[in-house]
């Protein structure tokens, strides 16, 4: 059951027990109409949080993935202009090899893609081995190297040092403001789950006393027990 399915059941609940006016009345304090209302309240806006940090976290994702769409190619370019140049062939040599790792190994995406080409089954896509940090510390390899060439200065604006350099520190912010939004959707969620289902009082285990007091209250028989009986809480694996 999802946390939403959780939330919009206690509503219910909630709604539920405001309806029987003065005959549901505990006397635990968690369980009477308005601890419940201020629980659910609480509860929405968990759920409002976590919903945003997960919009922010998209985002700065997607914008990530943007960003370093070009980087590979962009290695691949600076590589032959720094080769076209006439540096030194140490140099070159070394721009290649960092260009190598940046492009990483290839890596099949499923383990049986050997198995289905043998059978005459198209592979499934390829997908390259390095994470987004690799990515960046291996073009900042790239970068230094170029910067200590002195024949290195293409025109082009992408490729020449100063270009690089503010590539680099674009890549950094990318990756810095995906892990901020980690963080924050990170901390949105245990929030959320300390509320909905871990701490003294919480909303699952508020929902199955209050059902549990109706059940004692008019009697397992009864209207009052046969409609909150319809509502299902349950805590999700985490």
């Amino acid at each position: 059951m999802s946390h939403v399915k959780n939330v919009h059941a206690f509503g219910k609940l909630t709604g539920i027990c405001t309806g029987y006016g003065g005959q549901y009345n505990p006397g635990q304090q968690n369980l009477q109409v308005e601890a419940m209302t201020t629980l659910m309240i609480s509860a929405q806006q968990a759920l409002a949080a976590v919903n945003e940090a997960q919009a922010f976290y998209d985002k700065a994702t997607n914008q990530r993935e943007l960003g370093f769409k070009n980087v590979r190619r962009l290695s691949s370019s600076v590589w032959l202009v720094l080769k076209a140049s006439g540096a030194g062939p140490l140099t070159v040599r070394d721009a290649y090899q960092i260009k190598r790792k940046i492009w990483g190994a290839r890596k099949a995406k499923r383990k049986a893609d050997a198995a289905a080409a043998e059978a005459g089954v198209k592979p499934g896509p390829f997908i390259y081995g390095n994470d987004y940090g690799t990515l960046v510390n291996y073009f900042a390899q790239l970068v230094a190297t170029v910067e200590n060439e002195p024949r290195y200065t293409p025109n082009e604006s992408r490729l020449t040092l100063s270009g690089l350099q503010q590539k680099l520190a674009e890549l950094k912010m990318l990756n810095e403001t995906v892990t901020q939004a980690e963080i924050q959707l990170t901390q949105a969620r245990r929030e959320r789950n300390e509320l909905f289902y871990l701490q003294e009082g919480n909303l699952v285990s508020t929902a199955i006393a209050a059902k549990n007091y109706i059940r004692g209250v008019f009697g397992f028989q009864s209207s009052q027990h046969n409609e909150v009986s319809q509502l299902d809480f349950r805590k999700p694996r985490m």
